[in-house]
């Protein structure tokens, strides 16, 4: 069932599934928006309930605190949207959802008791992303970049003649910032979203301190999201399991529904 949130200026649209006791709030990939979620309802609703916000600029959410979202904002909605505000909870993030999730566990891991990790951004460092995010500098040229894309299209082409990069790449590059809305999506998503980074030490310890279960599931033929990043993570910590599909990016699919139902189990 979609609903609104209203949080300071600006108006969040969520969705919930289910009506179990156990609460799964979902935080979806680049592009999507809470119902991506929504195929999982029958087959786990009646022990769950999953609630799933579209983030800024994504689904219909409106976003109008500027491009500035934080930490805090994320957990004043949770709050607000928690039937159960005073027990813990698990959450899930799928793809870019992944590093939202870990980047705010890194201040809340007292409230989660469990983490599913689908496909999940955050388990690598991105350079592009840091450099277009993090600097002052770089974020303007950045932004340049997504008003005139044209050397970019340039350099992704030179880059998978001379095998730098995989034809992954350049497919991701040319759907995201072929036409202008969505280069501008992409600029305001990203800029906006700067805050959630991760610290993979710091949230190994976390995980430990507070015995935090996470279940990682990945897909054989990801070339966006690899396998061997997950495995780094899970190294020598018997709280991490990795379950490997023989899949692409795209989990989130009813094929799967019996395997991701096992992970939030």
């Amino acid at each position: 069932m979609q609903q609104i949130l209203s949080y300071k200026s600006s108006q969040i649209v969520y969705y919930t599934y289910g009506s179990g006791d156990e609460i799964v709030f979902c935080f979806h990939g680049y592009g999507l928006d809470g119902s991506s979620f929504g195929f999982l309802e029958d087959a786990i609703g009646k022990s769950h309930t999953l609630v799933c916000i579209d983030m800024p600029f994504h689904g219909q959410t409106k976003w109008n605190e500027n491009l500035v979202f934080t930490h805090f904002d994320l957990s004043n909605i949770i709050h607000l949207l928690n039937p159960f505000p005073n027990n813990k909870f698990t959450i899930l993030g799928y793809s870019m959802g992944g590093r939202i999730v870990l980047s705010w566990l890194q201040i809340n891991a007292d409230k989660v008791n469990k983490v599913i990790l689908i496909a999940p951004d955050g388990l690598k460092f991105h350079f592009w992303q840091y450099l277009s995010t993090q600097t002052v500098w770089g974020n303007k040229l950045f932004r340049l970049t997504m008003q005139y894309p044209q050397w970019l299209f340039a350099l992704v082409k030179i880059g998978v003649a001379l095998h730098l990069f995989n034809r992954s790449i350049s497919k991701f590059v040319h759907h995201h910032i072929d036409s202008k809305l969505e280069r501008d999506l992409l600029y305001y998503r990203w800029t906006s979203m700067r805050q959630f980074t991760t610290n993979l030490t710091l949230l190994t310890k976390l995980i430990t301190q507070h015995r935090i279960p996470i279940n990682i599931m990945t897909g054989k033929f990801d070339r966006v999201i690899t396998t061997n990043q997950a495995e780094r993570f899970k190294e020598g910590n018997n709280l991490i399991t990795l379950t490997e599909l023989q899949s692409g990016h795209h989990l989130l699919k009813d094929h799967w529904i019996k395997d991701i139902v096992q992970l939030i189990s």
